[in-house]
């Protein structure tokens, strides 16, 4: 099977989340993605926490199918094998601060000399200009000034952070989202490009029904309340708690006759549907608050999974709040392989999340578990052309990393 981005080579300077989750996304179907990183420590992601046996599975979750290169690309010669690879390969790919990439001799300008159907790409917390150019950029602070977290939370609490670094992802699946696209014009014009994209850009985009509103109207969107789920959206389309202190997320209000049948499934008499005191309440409203207490108090007389199969039978979508240890084994979560397994060198067999996105012809696979520092030096280096005589001198000079020659006693060169 011949996957879309196999024949694809990526040089891959990117750290933490932002840079490697968007990298990966072209690794997963195919592209052969070569992921720079200093010598011995590597990248500063592999030091993330938690870690089994000094291998941090964050790093581990963004880095598959990728193959490790260790360069001390401060040296001359360690620039001369970038601009060797640069010759042949379609992108390179970095989330350094901006500036950065030309400080150390790999800026556009400098590359696009050199292979010009180059894409470059980078992403940054702010942009490549602008007042904010040299700001540090960082998911919180992304959430923060984009105006995600202002939305989040309660009405008589502080803004909130989402439970994850979710403008890092999302700005992740922009970035690969940028290549993606540049590739596909690159194919008319048979030029390169600049791809850029940035965490504050991510986060406003992440609300860009309700900025349409902000914009034409200067519609407000405050805070909803105590386990509203969005601004403007109703006690039925809330998250309530159950007998067994679990909890489920309540959307009724996008079905037909949504009242009678919550009054139904949790046994509310006389439904709500029918009771003359709500009559004419727009349940968008905040006046709709008016039937929360006696809707959490229905939900307290039943186990989560008792509510579960009560909105089951009345035709209600299912909601149960999953913590992580649960979600994993839900029968469609198991059943949209949403988890794989590789064999790490270091670790052993390591799980990690299976693909979001099916393909029915060319699916992606996992072909290559997370690599070790530098564990293809010698591998990637002949492929460009270095004999092993060569290597072995680079790797004498500190130009090359040595990993492979201190975990095996020998540089694996042939």
């Amino acid at each position: 099977m011949t996957l879309p981005y196999e024949g694809i080579r990526m040089i891959d300077f990117t750290q933490l989340e932002q840079g490697p989750s968007g990298t990966q996304v072209l690794a997963d179907f195919g592209a052969d993605v070569i992921k720079v990183e200093r010598m011995d420590v590597g990248e500063i992601g592999r030091k993330q926490v938690p870690q089994v046996h000094g291998e941090s599975l964050f790093f581990m979750a963004n880095n598959r199918n990728k193959r490790s290169l260790t360069l001390d690309v401060r040296k001359p010669e360690a620039k001369q094998i970038i601009y060797r690879m640069v010759k042949d390969s379609d992108i390179v790919a970095s989330n350094f601060r901006p500036g950065v990439m030309e400080r150390l001799g790999f800026g556009y300008d400098k590359l696009k000399e050199i292979n010009p159907r180059l894409i470059w790409a980078v992403a940054s917390g702010y942009g490549q200009t602008g007042p904010y150019r040299d700001r540090i950029g960082q998911d919180l602070l992304a959430q923060a000034m984009g105006g995600l977290m202002a939305m989040t939370g309660e009405r008589d609490g502080p803004p909130t952070a989402t439970g994850t670094w979710i403008a890092d992802y999302l700005g992740a699946m922009l970035f690969a989202q940028g290549i993606i696209v540049a590739l596909a014009a690159r194919e008319k014009t048979n030029q390169g490009q600049v791809v850029e994209s940035s965490l504050l850009n991510t986060a406003i985009v992440s609300h860009l029904q309700e900025n349409a509103a902000v914009l034409t109207l200067g519609t407000e969107f405050p805070r909803p309340p105590h386990g509203g789920g969005h601004a403007g959206s109703g006690p039925l389309y809330s998250v309530y708690e159950c007998k067994d202190g679990k909890h489920f997320a309540l959307m009724g209000g996008l079905v037909d006759d949504g009242l009678g049948r919550v009054s139904k499934a949790l046994e509310i008499e006389p439904s709500l549907a029918e009771d003359p005191r709500y009559k004419g309440v727009d349940m968008r409203d905040d006046d709709a608050w008016i039937i929360e207490p006696v809707i959490r108090s229905a939900f307290k007389k039943f186990t989560r999974d008792e509510v579960e199969q009560r909105f089951s039978e009345s035709g209600l979508p299912p909601g149960s709040v999953l913590e992580l240890n649960e979600l994993f084994q839900n029968p469609q979560v198991v059943h949209n392989d949403m988890v794989v397994e590789a064999e790490h060198p270091a670790y052993g067999r390591v799980k990690l999340t299976g693909f979001p996105v099916k393909l029915s012809d060319t699916p992606a696979t996992l072909r290559k578990a997370p690599p070790t520092v530098g564990e293809q030096n010698e591998e990637v280096l002949q492929e460009f052309g270095y004999s092993a005589d060569e290597i072995r001198t680079l790797q004498e000079v500190g130009v090359v990393g040595s990993e492979n020659l201190t975990r095996a006693g020998k540089v694996t060169v042939q």
